[in-house]
């Protein structure tokens, strides 16, 4: 029998039927699933950094390496240069990103920063050198080192101090977090630059033991 004569059959309108309802409903479920793909997808955002020259991306609770470099970058350069002022221009905008749990550590040593410079008559700057994020799991440091350049008002050149950064930046719902920032003089103390500290301390102890 021919397949058109059968479709005029009831047998053949029957069998017509249930194989659209079969596809029918196989595409149902597809729009269902892209449906629900398309509104549980985390929208990925990508610029530019002003700060770097790489592309960067943002999610709602992550970001590429360039980004967080950059608002390392960005937060140092803005710290590094604090002044009477602007102290509180800087701890307006600093603010928000501050976790509650540095939050009033923070925004008390840029007031005390801000009145030694004032007290002792003194200009500071910072020249970054130097950003990398390091990418060990236990870490997700950025650090930022560069030099810093200090000149009282009796002084006809400026003193120089190797200086870093150091940041913890976290992504919530697409905005950076500040979880955790220090300074200090001298090189970026990365876990692989911590593990060899205490390698060079363990062995300056044993052979002060062997000589004891």
């Amino acid at each position: 029998m021919k397949m058109t004569d059968f479709l005029k059959t009831w047998e053949g309108v029957q069998t017509e039927n249930k194989w659209n309802r079969l596809v029918l409903g196989g595409l149902t479920t597809a729009v269902l699933l892209l449906s629900y793909k398309a509104l549980t997808k985390e929208t990925i955002v990508t610029l530019q950094p002003s700060t770097l020259q790489q592309e960067a991306w943002i999610g709602e609770n992550k970001s590429s390496a360039s980004y967080q470099e950059a608002w390392g970058l960005s937060l140092a350069i803005f710290l590094g240069n604090v002044t009477p002022g602007n102290a509180a221009f800087i701890k307006e905008r600093l603010g928000p990103m501050l976790s509650a749990d540095i939050y009033q550590d923070v925004m008390t040593a840029i007031d005390l920063q801000a009145q030694d410079i004032n007290k002792d008559h003194v200009t500071i700057r910072f020249e970054p050198r130097y950003v990398e994020l390091e990418l060990e799991p236990d870490s997700g440091k950025v650090f930022v080192s560069g030099n810093s350049f200090v000149r009282g008002v009796s002084q006809d050149r400026e003193t120089r101090t190797e200086t870093t950064f150091e940041f913890i930046i976290k992504i919530k719902q697409y905005l950076p977090t500040i979880n955790y920032m220090t300074t200090y003089s001298g090189k970026p103390r990365t876990e692989k630059a911590l593990r060899q500290m205490e390698r060079r301390e363990e062995r300056k102890k044993e052979r002060e033991h062997q000589d004891g």
